[in-house]
């Protein structure tokens, strides 16, 4: 909460300080409230509050009349235990971890058919599920993919390389003399019949 209400502030100082500067970028027209739309704020408002205490008489005379679906077993003991034990037994009660029949609740009544959507916050952490979350899933998914299967098949391949040729150098040093003999005189022989052939164009 400390992070959302610098956010809400440091812009509304920055306009408050700016409140001289303001007109100017409204083509130079005063931003001080006149007589009519004084009023019409005030009535707004004072609307808003007769239908929000309306709404809030006529939910709590409802909720009296709901029995409550689920209690705390523990009331008196630690809130940390209370806590965990709501939490565990609100789909029980509730069928949804996240939403509760309400009655006293006057957003209910305020806000009508819209209520479901609002109570869901208007889908938009499906939206961003949807747009951002799922995208970077997939593509870490595909990078985790190609770091097992490409990357470290080529470094093993690589590694493997050298480990065979280092095999095939082990077997071919037997520590016999005579072998190595032979291979010398084998060789020679080859370079000599190559030399002989390279000079007579053969």
């Amino acid at each position: 909460m400390n992070a959302v209400l610098w956010v809400l502030f440091v812009p509304t100082l920055a306009l408050g300080l700016a409140v001289a500067a303001l007109p100017d970028w409204f083509d130079g027209r005063s931003l001080k409230p006149t007589l009519s739309t004084s009023i019409i704020g005030t009535g707004f408002a004072l609307v808003g509050v007769l239908v929000t205490y309306a709404a809030w008489r006529h939910t709590s005379t409802l909720a009296a009349r709901v029995p409550l679906g689920a209690v705390a077993a523990d009331p008196d003991g630690d809130p940390a235990v209370s806590e965990a034990e709501a939490i565990a037994t609100h789909r029980s009660a509730y069928g949804s971890i996240a939403g509760a029949p309400d009655p006293a609740d006057p957003g209910r009544l305020l806000l009508g058919p819209l209520h479901r959507h609002a109570a869901a916050g208007f889908h938009l952490d499906a939206l961003y599920a949807a747009v951002f979350v799922r995208p970077v899933r997939a593509a870490a998914r595909l990078v985790r993919f190609l770091d097992r299967e490409v990357v470290d098949a080529y470094v093993g391949g690589a590694s493997g390389v050298p480990r065979l040729l280092g095999a095939a150098v082990r077997r071919a040093q037997t520590g016999n003399v005579q072998t190595y003999l032979s291979a010398l005189l084998a060789g020679s022989v080859i370079l000599a019949v190559a030399a002989v052939l390279v000079a007579t164009g053969g």
